[in-house]
């Protein structure tokens, strides 16, 4: 989750009462803060599921002219672990 800061002018009854309510709850002030936005209806869009094609696309078809058997010919792994 990317975050930004949001400053905001408070009384300083509101800011005490922010910090007795976040303690009585064991949150942050931040999360009581969002855990109140949430509760009113302003929630950030869900993010689009990805497939496992969707998050490595750009990799594939990277690497030309490399071996096309090296995964099936046991050549290769003549002088592995030497």
């Amino acid at each position: 989750m990317q975050t930004e800061t949001l400053a905001i002018r408070i009384s300083k009854a509101e800011r005490e009462a922010l910090g007795r309510r976040a303690r009585q709850e064991k949150l942050s002030q931040g999360d009581l803060v969002r855990r109140a936005l949430r509760a009113y209806g302003i929630t950030p869009e869900p993010a689009p599921q990805r497939s496992g094609w969707d998050v490595i696309e750009h990799l594939v078809g990277k690497n030309r002219g490399g071996l096309a058997d090296l995964s099936s010919n046991t050549a290769h792994l003549d002088d592995y672990g030497r």
